[in-house]
């Protein structure tokens, strides 16, 4: 009795389909996890922060990374640890302590891919309830977009990341074109944040500062630790509003308030960028409204509010100044 054999097709469909299989799966055992992990470290290292990969694992069309942390060094690192964090070693990285790198954001994770109009990576991060999406691209210029959706400060590790225990909804989008900076033998150098032009608008809904942790994060760093060395009280922040518009770097406040039933805050000036974010230099007059309620809440911090003068156009707010650098605020009465 002869034997049937094999339709064509389906010899040369099981051929491909064992072709794909093969491939993927010698994509999945030799791609470079490692290394891309250290790179990325490197590169975070760099703009002053500290980057953690849990795991790395590629797609079809991209790279998902899990259980991601990014922190500020609250000081120089020491050779041992910036070669653990480089070392593309995830188990080397995650032995590190907070003491050494500070107190970490906590990203869920994040899906990168290339894009081609213009060249770049496109991304999406699962990150505080909410999400951060947005791509980073293009030739003479680099592009960024970022849009923020339905974060919430309770989570993600903020609280110990700030010092701020808060809780509320944080939407916002910023749009930047970063031209290129001056290289070396005529060539572009890397893209120049201090010249950006763009936009920054925020949207806060229902927040709250229900106090604060002492000595953690980067408050704990600031003069605010000073003012409240037993920690910030409950403040109702209410709703935030701001849109700053840059222009080579300089940024001009269209609008930037908070406003709830016990405290209001409005400002204007500039906002003047460095390429370290924590080297920004705010230029801010303040206008600050503070129910009697809240003020005796404040206490010894409440009660200095009374040294700030009454704001010209309208007495019911005291005047103030912000500046200094986003990494060492000063806030003064206005003179």
């Amino acid at each position: 009795m002869a034997t049937e054999k094999p339709a064509r097709w389906k010899i040369v469909l099981g051929y491909s389909a064992f072709t794909v299989l093969a491939l993927v799966l010698c994509f999945l055992l030799t791609f470079p996890y490692s290394a891309l992990r250290a790179r990325a470290a490197t590169e975070a290292l760099r703009a002053g922060y500290a980057l953690r990969i849990g795991s790395l694992r590629p797609g079809l069309v991209g790279l998902t990374a899990r259980d991601v942390r990014l922190s500020v060094p609250p000081g120089a690192l020491s050779p041992e640890t910036v070669a653990a964090l480089t070392s593309g070693d995830a188990d080397a990285a995650r032995m590190l302590a907070p003491a050494e790198l500070g107190e970490p954001i906590l990203i869920d994770s994040v899906f990168a891919r290339p894009t081609l109009f213009p060249p770049g990576v496109a991304f999406h991060a699962q990150v505080m309830g909410g999400t951060v999406s947005g791509s980073v691209g293009g030739r003479s210029e680099r592009r960024v977009k970022v849009r923020l959706s339905g974060l919430d400060p309770s989570q993600g590790n903020l609280k110990n990341f700030t010092g701020l225990d808060m809780e509320g909804r944080l939407n916002g989008s910023l749009d930047l074109r970063l031209p290129a900076g001056v290289g070396t033998g005529g060539r572009p150098g890397e893209p120049d944040l201090a010249q950006a032009d763009g936009e920054l608008a925020l949207d806060g809904q229902a927040l709250q500062l229900k106090g604060s942790v002492p000595g953690v994060g980067l408050v704990g760093q600031s003069p605010v630790a000073l003012a409240f060395p037993e920690g910030l009280p409950a403040i109702p922040l209410g709703e935030l509003q701001g849109v700053i518009r840059f222009e080579k770097g300089q940024g001009t406040v269209d609008t930037l308030q908070l406003r709830s039933d016990q405290v209001e805050l409005q400002a204007t000036g500039t906002l003047r960028l460095k390429p370290r974010l924590q080297y920004t230099e705010p230029a801010l007059d303040v206008k600050l409204r503070v129910e009697p309620e809240l003020v005796k809440n404040l206490g010894v911090a409440g009660a200095g509010l009374s040294f700030l003068p009454p704001d010209k156009d309208d007495p019911k707010f005291r005047a103030a100044r912000l500046s200094g650098s986003m990494g060492k605020l000063s806030f003064l009465p206005k003179r």
